[in-house]
């Protein structure tokens, strides 16, 4: 969805409502208001009548206690609101809310690797629930609030502190240059193999010296992972006069690099090397919000590296494991370039635009497209999901693609993806979360909290899902069933490659709604007989006259 707030516009994430019946998403989408979500920035739209707040009051070092609010709000009745929040290690309750029991508390998530603690209950309703934490060791510590209905209608909020012996601090103090640490465990592999990785870049280079190495990351599941495309340079260190750039491109498909250069540095001995990687390429970025910098992460240095000499470095990772979520997110936009036609997002450039996505391990902006700045911006968790990552970055290359011409979209906020809202805003929701289903080969949305949502077997009388091209879900659902091989119910009987016509004829035209997008399709040849109505038909979408 987008709103325009003066002149800043805004896209939102795709919303965080999903029916669970017919009633309850009616009361949600015409009873209530949305509710600012704890500390997220004002930026963007959660697109919920649910709200939750954490604050801590106070600071408390290590050995000191500090009183926690917890404030959960609607905008109209929620009899039935599960509530669960989570404390790292670094903390623990002295005196838990009443009535919040243990719940399982297992996580492989890296910046979880010190170990979580989560406690949860059902509320009867909206209220404030008061704790007591005490501080016991230093660290990160980011404390994870989430707030659902049976809808579920999910809200989330958080609080990040630097817990020091003498001094803690909001907030996390992220080094410019993090280190390149050793990878270790199990030899790191491909998350997304769908598709081969299309190079974003150079990974090799001539010379008589060299440096070689990988690179890769810790994913939300714990496993070890190629980093693809990700940015290196080859830097030769000088006492005096400053370092000199010797190499740089990006690594394979493997994660890895080897690139040469002369073996003589200017005081006539060999090179003094080391590398660092960055998440960037000429084609997408991560980067801070604040520095609107890529992250960078800095081996040590191997001294006089000369003729025939290899500086070998190995597989490497962030030493912040606070920024494997931030090379995770680089990684999955690197799916979605390997996926997309063409050497530049928008196939039809002869100039290539960058994809940006704005993250910290402590962001409170996101999760949202803005249309001024051309950026995803991502809340800290939202690389849990690829889904959601990919989803935002669809509006992206929509963008891209319609040159800054985004269609209106009226009746997006909030938007559920079942619900009725305008053709505009179910084209441009329903393009997005295509986009991410295509790039990643399943046909589910999923939340940051790990929440899913199964958008193709919907049809004429599922629960909870409204009919017609004015909700994104069966703009979505009919675009899946146009291209898939599983074919399900009646009508559904097509299949075709997503990068062919569909695709086609995206480029090819600016279209503002689906019923536009099909006219464009039939214009461009393809097919629009009775059985590709049929498919469209299978989601509950009737054109040209279409009977079974």
């Amino acid at each position: 969805m987008f709103t325009y707030q003066k002149s800043l516009a805004v896209i939102a994430a795709a919303a965080l409502t999903v029916a669970g019946s017919a009633s309850v998403a009616q009361a949600q989408a015409t009873e209530c208001a949305i509710v600012q979500q704890g500390h997220h920035s004002q930026n963007h739209e959660w697109g919920t009548c649910l709200g939750v707040r954490v604050d801590v009051k106070g600071l408390p070092r290590v050995g000191e206690q500090a009183e926690v609010e917890i404030t959960v709000t609607a905008s109209a009745p929620r009899e039935s609101i599960d509530l669960q929040v989570e404390l790292p290690s670094y903390l623990t309750w002295v005196q838990a809310p009443a009535g919040l029991q243990m719940r399982d508390s297992h996580s492989r998530a890296p910046e979880d690797r010190a170990g979580v603690h989560r406690i949860g209950t059902q509320l009867k309703g909206p209220g404030v629930l008061r704790g007591r934490i005490q501080a016991v060791a230093p660290g990160h510590a980011q404390i994870r609030v989430n707030a659902a209905t049976v809808a579920p209608e999910i809200a989330s909020d958080s609080v990040y502190l630097t817990i020091g012996h003498d001094r803690t601090v909001a907030g996390f103090a992220v080094a410019p240059i993090d280190s390149a640490v050793p990878m270790t465990g199990a030899a790191p592999t491909q998350a997304y193999p769908r598709m081969p990785v299309k190079p974003a870049g150079s990974s090799a280079g001539p010379g008589a010296a060299c440096a070689s190495g990988a690179f890769g990351y810790v994913d939300t599941n714990g496993v070890n992972r190629i980093a693809s495309n990700l940015g290196v340079q080859v830097w030769d260190a000088d006492a005096t006069g400053g370092d000199d750039l010797l190499a740089s491109g990006v690594t394979d498909a493997s994660g890895s690099f080897r690139f040469c250069f002369s073996a003589t540095d200017t005081d006539g001995g060999g090179q003094d090397v080391y590398v660092t990687y960055g998440t960037s390429n000429a084609h997408w970025i991560i980067r801070d919000p604040g520095t609107r910098a890529e992250f960078s992460f800095r081996t040590e240095t191997i001294d006089n590296v000369g003729t025939g000499g290899t500086a070998g470095f190995g597989a490497r990772m962030p030493g912040n494991s606070l920024l494997m979520r931030g090379v995770q997110a680089f990684d999955q936009v690197g799916a979605a370039w390997n996926w997309t036609p063409g050497n530049c997002w928008d196939a039809r450039d002869t100039v290539c635009r960058k994809g940006i996505v704005t993250w910290a391990p402590d962001s409170t902006d996101g999760t949202w497209y803005d249309l001024g700045k051309d950026s995803v911006y991502l809340l800290p968790d939202d690389p849990r999901s690829a889904e959601l990552v990919l989803h935002e970055f669809g509006h992206a290359i929509m963008d891209d693609v319609y040159e800054d011409a985004f269609p209106s979209s009226p009746k997006c906020s909030p938007h559920y993806i079942p619900r009725t809202s305008s053709r505009g805003c179910a084209w441009t929701e329903g393009f997005a979360t295509l986009y991410e289903v295509m790039v990643l080969g399943a046909p589910i949305f999923r939340w940051a909290d790990g929440r899913t949502l199964n958008v193709e077997d919907p049809t004429w009388g599922t629960e909870g899902w409204d009919n017609g091209d004015r909700v994104e879900g069966r703009v979505l659902g009919a675009l899946i069933d146009l291209y898939d091989t599983t074919n399900e119910g009646t009508y559904d009987r097509c299949s075709e490659d997503p990068r062919g016509p569909i695709w086609t004829t995206f480029l090819n035209h600016k279209s503002t709604t689906f019923a536009q997008y099909w006219s464009h399709r039939a214009a461009d040849g393809f097919d629009t007989s009775n059985t590709a109505l049929g498919c469209l038909y299978q989601n509950t979408i009737v054109y040209g006259g279409y009977r079974p």
